[in-house]
């Protein structure tokens, strides 16, 4: 019976810590590419790269400055760009294309 109480608390504290982190308010809305679908961030230039899974113009990344919220480049890639890593090591972006079953590699 006691083991119950405990599981109850615990389930209880989890949905209050859920509840207050879910009712915190939007730092910034940008808007980038149609369907953006993943992120990665490149900690050394504080940049955000967005895959965009159709632009309408063609398949893109945006790419967000950390530090003004904007967007300060968009860089055409393969077709239907759905996953994005950076990679911190060798300071590259791997977007993988869908559509066109392809990886793009950028240069971070």
């Amino acid at each position: 019976m006691l083991a119950m109480k405990h599981g109850s608390l615990f389930a209880i504290f989890t949905l209050l810590i859920l509840t207050v982190d879910l009712t915190q308010a939007y730092a910034a809305v940008i808007t980038v590419g149609g369907n953006p679908t993943d992120i990665a961030f490149d900690s050394h230039l504080n940049e955000v790269f967005v895959s965009d899974y159709d632009s309408g113009s063609g398949n893109t990344v945006s790419v967000i400055s950390d530090a003004t919220n904007k967007v300060v480049a968009t860089i055409i890639v393969g077709s239907g760009p759905y996953g994005i890593a950076f990679d911190s090591n060798q300071r590259k972006i791997f977007v993988a294309n869908n559509v066109s079953s392809t990886v793009s590699v950028l240069s971070g």
